[in-house]
Order: C-alpha cells, then sequence, then structure tokens
C-alpha cells in the first residue's frame, strides 16, 4: 500500500501529531506538530521510508467524505457556475451514450450534440474531441457526474513563487516573535520578517538577493500554513485554547418528565425600587428550576439577596409542590394552569458553594432526588437552563423600565437609574405571568410543540410520583439549627421560641444536649424542635417582639442588620461613650478604696471589752496594703495570718 497525502490530513510521526501543511509533488511535504506549531520537511521517499517502518501513520478522518481529485464530494457542493456546467455537459453525455457507443466518430457525434443544443438552448455546441472526453471521463469512472466537472480550480499557481529560504524565515519568526504571550501585531511580526530577509540579503551578492514577502502575502502564508487552535494556545494559554475549541455537545438527555431538573441562579438585568420610599434597591437575583425534557418551567424564585443554599431550598420547594396557590395570589387559577409538581428523580446544577452546603445535599437526600453536578468547563450539561434565563432576559426584563441590558454596549445611553419604577413584588408578578401565560404556551424550536403540550403528552403515559403529605413537606423545607434549651426556651440568631414541654425535655435528656429546631424560611414563627424521646416534632411558638407579623428568614436577618446599623453612632459619640464608662469604672473603684482605708482604720482602734492594747512592737510592723483584708471576726485563719507577721516568740 503506497503513501497517500493531501493538504489538511492528519498523521502521526514516531507517536506524535502532525499535519500535512504543504505537499511538492515528487519532491517534498512540509508537516506541523500539533502540539507546538513547529514544522517538519522531509521528500516525498524519506515519508515512504517512514510509511513503511510504521513511524508515518495516516489517521483516518471519521465523518469526512472527501474525494482523491480534490473536487467536492457531490455535485451541490460545486459553486453555482460550475454546477450548471456540470449539468450541460451531462445532457450531451446522456444524449450520446444513449444513441450511440461510437462516441469516438465524429459524424455520429455532432448531429446529436446539434439536437440536444437546440434543446437546451445552447449556442456554443463542442467540438468532438471534447464530447469523446466527457463520455470517456463518464464511463470510467462508473458515470460519477462529478467526473464531468471542469478542473479549472485545480489550474494556475497555487502555492506562489516564494522561496524556501524566505519560508524558513517565516518560520523562525513566527514561532519566536508571533506565537509567544506576547501577543505581538501581524504587522509587527511582518515587519520582523522583512528585517531578517534584509540582513540576510546583505550577507549575499545582489543577484542573489531573495525577494520581500508583501504584508497581503505574509497574512495568507499564515491563515494558510498556521491552525487556529495553536495559534489560540500559543498566544493566550492551552486551556483557554481548549474552553474554546470544546465539544459543543448537547449533554446527557431525559426522557420523561421531571427526570432531569436544571438549577441555576443568574442576577436579572433590571433595578427594583423600595415600594414606600422608592429607594434604588439593587439588581435581584433569580433562581430558576427547569424541566430538560419539557422545558417546563418547575420554580422561579425571586429575591434581592445573593445566591445561597436557602434561596436553592425555595426553589427546589416550588418545584415540588402544588402551583395552585401562586396561580390564584395572581389571578392567574382561572384561565392558566402550571401542572409541574411531583418527585423529582434527579437534580442537575453547577459547583457553586450553595450548592455544596449540608442543607442543600440533606434536603436532596430526604426528598430522595439524585444530585448531579456539572464538570467544570462544560456548561452544556445545564444548557437548558442557561438558555431559559437568556430568553427570560431578552423577551421580558430588557422590556422593563430600568433595565440595564446584558452590557454597556447594548445599555449606551440608556438611563437605567432614573427609569427605574418596578418593585420586587411587581417584578414576582410579571415574571409568574410571563412563564404561565407567554413561555408554556409558545412553541418551543426543539420539541416541536409548547412545552405545556409536550407535558401533557408526557405526563399521560409516564406519571409523575406525589409526594408526602403537606405538613411533613413543610418540616423538610425547614432551617435547621441545633440548639440546648435554657429556662424552658429555645432560640437562634434572637428568635426565641417556647413550648410548656420544654422544661421536662430538657431535664429528662444530659445537660449538655442539643436539640434539633426547624424554622420556616418563609414565616420564622413556624418552627419545630424534634422530641428525641417521642420520637416526634414539636411545634413552639415563637415569642419574640419582632415577629408579630408574618416574617420571612432573609427579612428578619435584613431586620436586624438595619437595626444594628440604626444603633451604631458616630466615632465621636462613640468616644464620648468610652470615655464616660471609663469614668464611671474608675469611680467604682475609689468607693471601693475608701471601704477598705475605713477597715482598716476600725481595726488599728482600741478594743471595747477591756483587754490590754497590743504591744507596740506589732503595731510598727508594716502591713501589705495590697493583701486581702479579712475580717478577723469571719475568718479562721487570722492566727495564721498574724503568726506570719510576729517576730517575737515570747509574746
Amino acid at each position: 500500500m503506497s503513501l497517500q497525502l493531501r493538504e489538511g490530513l492528519n498523521v502521526q510521526f514516531q507517536g506524535y501529531p502532525y499535519r500535512v501543511l504543504d505537499i511538492q509533488q515528487g519532491r517534498s511535504v512540509t508537516l506541523m506538530d500539533k502540539c507546538n506549531a513547529y514544522t517538519k520537511e522531509m521528500t516525498f521517499d524519506e515519508a515512504d521510508h517512514y510509511f513503511s517502518l510504521g513511524k508515518l501513520k495516516v489517521v483516518e478522518d471519521d465523518g469526512y467524505i472527501f474525494r482523491d481529485d480534490n473536487l467536492p464530494p457531490i455535485p451541490s457542493a460545486l459553486p453555482e457556475h460550475l454546477r450548471h456546467s456540470v449539468q450541460r455537459r451531462l445532457q450531451y453525455v446522456t444524449a450520446i451514450l444513449a444513441q450511440t457507443a461510437k462516441t469516438s466518430c465524429s459524424r455520429t457525434l455532432l448531429p446529436i450534440a446539434q439536437i440536444v443544443a437546440q434543446a437546451i438552448g445552447d449556442k456554443k455546441i463542442p467540438s468532438s474531441p471534447t464530447l469523446y472526453r466527457w463520455c470517456r471521463d463518464y464511463q470510467n469512472s462508473g458515470e460519477d457526474i462529478m467526473s464531468l466537472a471542469p478542473r479549472t480550480q485545480n489550474c494556475g499557481r497555487r502555492h506562489g513563487q516564494i522561496h524556501p529560504e524566505v519560508i524558513d524565515l517565516f518560520y523562525s519568526v513566527l514561532d519566536r516573535c508571533y506565537l509567544t504571550i506576547h501577543r505581538n501585531s501581524k504587522k509587527h511580526v511582518h515587519q520582523k520578517l522583512i528585517d531578517e530577509i534584509y540582513l540576510e540579503n546583505k550577507k549575499r551578492p545582489k543577484e542573489e538577493w531573495l525577494s520581500f514577502l508583501s504584508y497581503g502575502g505574509f497574512c495568507k502564508l499564515l491563515k494558510r500554513v498556521l491552525d487556529p487552535f495553536i495559534e489560540m494556545a500559543r498566544r493566550y494559554s492551552e486551556r483557554y485554547a481548549r474552553r474554546y475549541f470544546r465539544t459543543r455537545d448537547r449533554g446527557p438527555a431525559a426522557f420523561f418528565p421531571l427526570e432531569r431538573v436544571e438549577i441555576d441562579h443568574t442576577i436579572l438585568d433590571v433595578i427594583i425600587i423600595h415600594p414606600i420610599t422608592k429607594k434604588i434597591l439593587g439588581r435581584p437575583t433569580v433562581t430558576v428550576a427547569i424541566d430538560r425534557r419539557t422545558r417546563m418551567v418547575c420554580a422561579i424564585y425571586i429575591d434581592l439577596a445573593p445566591p445561597s443554599s436557602v434561596a436553592a431550598m425555595l426553589c427546589i420547594k416550588q418545584a415540588v409542590s402544588s402551583k395552585a396557590e401562586l396561580l390564584q395570589q395572581y389571578g392567574l387559577a382561572t384561565e392558566h394552569c402550571w401542572p409541574v409538581e411531583g418527585r423529582i428523580a434527579g437534580i442537575w446544577m453547577d459547583n457553586g458553594p450553595e450548592f455544596h452546603s449540608h442543607v442543600h445535599k440533606q434536603l436532596c437526600k430526604d426528598l430522595k432526588m439524585e444530585l448531579q453536578y456539572c464538570p467544570p468547563g462544560m456548561p452544556w450539561y445545564k444548557a437548558v437552563v442557561e438558555r431559559f434565563i437568556g430568553t427570560l432576559n431578552t423577551r421580558l426584563i430588557h422590556r422593563l423600565p430600568g433595565t440595564t441590558w446584558s452590557n454597556p454596549e447594548m445599555r449606551a445611553s440608556y438611563p437605567s437609574e432614573k427609569l427605574a419604577c418596578i418593585t420586587l413584588e411587581e417584578l414576582r408578578q410579571l415574571v409568574f405571568k410571563w412563564v404561565v401565560v407567554d413561555y408554556h404556551n409558545t412553541r418551543h424550536s426543539e420539541l416541536g410543540e409548547t412545552p405545556l403540550q409536550c407535558w401533557d403528552r408526557l405526563t399521560a403515559s409516564h406519571p409523575i410520583p406525589a409526594l408526602c403529605d403537606g405538613s411533613k413537606l413543610e418540616t423538610q423545607f425547614s432551617l435547621t439549627f441545633h440548639r440546648r434549651i435554657s429556662n424552658g426556651r429555645i432560640s437562634t440568631k434572637g428568635l426565641i421560641y417556647h413550648h410548656p414541654h420544654l422544661i421536662h425535655l430538657r431535664e429528662c435528656m444530659p445537660s449538655n444536649t442539643k436539640f434539633m429546631l426547624r424554622i420556616d424560611p418563609e414565616d420564622v414563627r413556624q418552627a419545630y424542635i424534634y422530641d428525641p424521646i417521642n420520637k416526634a416534632l414539636m411545634k413552639v411558638d415563637c415569642i419574640s417582639i419582632d415577629t408579630d407579623q408574618e416574617l420571612s428568614w432573609r427579612d428578619y436577618l435584613s431586620m436586624r442588620k438595619d437595626q444594628q446599623s440604626d444603633n451604631d453612632t458616630d466615632d465621636v459619640t462613640q468616644e464620648k461613650i468610652r470615655s464616660d464608662k471609663a469614668a464611671l469604672n474608675d469611680e467604682i473603684f475609689q468607693l471601693q478604696a475608701r471601704a477598705d482605708q475605713q477597715l482598716r482604720a476600725l481595726k488599728g482602734k482600741k478594743p471595747s471589752n477591756g483587754h490590754k492594747a497590743t504591744d507596740t512592737k506589732h503595731a510598727a510592723i508594716p502591713i501589705n496594703v495590697n493583701a486581702t483584708v479579712v475580717d478577723d471576726l469571719d475568718s479562721e485563719d487570722w492566727e495564721v495570718e498574724v503568726d506570719t507577721l510576729r517576730g517575737d516568740k515570747n509574746v
């Protein structure tokens, strides 16, 4: 088997991948290393020798269909003027072969050719040798239509007249100046090549000077010989190039509803204001869960707080629960439906920290949902939710006043802050209405039907398993804390909960036992404590002052933060408070010192019971004023302390 090479063919030389850059038939072959863009040139005899030894191997191009004559594989791939030429020749050839077998006789061919030319309106009848050559090529190729295609595209000087030494200088400059992390421009690299040619010409006689390569020729040669992947890998990085040239696969597929739900969150392109003060609050965060098979939105949660495990938990809670109350709240229950509810088989997400939290993993485990994390750098594993977020922005969010658009170029001079007039609750209502009214009832290009129609059709043959009752579901979607019971109450983050049985529960368990407290993130007043004795959840009452009305967990934390910031004073006031506290503390210490002096003065007086006074020798003994003053009437160690001060054994 002989070696068959063509430009662009992938080969392996001594185990390393190469690509055929240039072929000079019968003379040389130029290969380029696909790892570092280095080139290697060898003669045809050397290539045949390496091929016979097995060191040079041709890598089969899977999925490629090509011809050896450098023509397109099918006639429709030819340029339009060449397709007309092929059809013209085919009509002459088929008419001749249908009427005679003597394709070399001009007296037989010309009458047939005149009839064909009159039928197709051809003003220039081909000559007899031309007709003979067409018929011969058509028969020898097994009646291949492409054998009649003109070969004019293979004519002419295809590779140019560039001196081989200029080519060597080109590759040298390309490697040293262009394929570097400094990312020099083509103009600067071309100027460097001109300088190299100029220095080389100074060493030669004038009649042997090398011709300079024009900038246009330099760019054409660069585009022809340099692989785009190698160019990006050498100028930027291999990681950047692999990410840019990654395979755009569709990712794992789903075959029935809720088999695979994708979840993600992003910041919406709109500014939200306060409903009362009209103050700008910022851009909200949306957390979306969508079914990959039917494209039905399972849940959509919008809040001003950044992404967190609480947002992911509330989104999953909305996904598995009934949407009837939500539709009733926004006045959509009579005309529209949102039937997505029930058990989710698997959930796909990225590697954000909120999706790796213990709360999120435990919740998915309790609901028997399989957790799947997308591999890093492969966003197509959750491409459906990424595409939906883009659709939400382009079809709704960018139409609202106060939108920030997707980038500064699109925003231009649009005054987003001045036009912002939408509150968070109004945005939620608009988004829910758009999902139920517009998105679910719009034909999807990939499904061929609306998401709602696809859901109804597939759920009829594959029903969705239901979850447990509402009370158990409510406790599953709760924030979990482990706290001790103190004084018949249990508290966390300033929230205090009470139940008459808590004191009894604490006395029945060891003193250092921590009990599980579960708080509803949508209403902090709803909380349960786990009773390990009776193996039951016990509902507790919230007795905190600031929880008289329904309050979500995030709103409560925000309220506490605002109260703390309101109580903070400026530095001058803080300094005054610190000095006043120090003065008060010093005044207390002075009172204590005055009391100590009074006590010592009382001990120095004569006793009132008629006993002799203390010896003057003993009175002259110095007393350690730093020692703790002990009353001699109440202390049993007084005699021991006096003995340590006594200097005369006879007294």
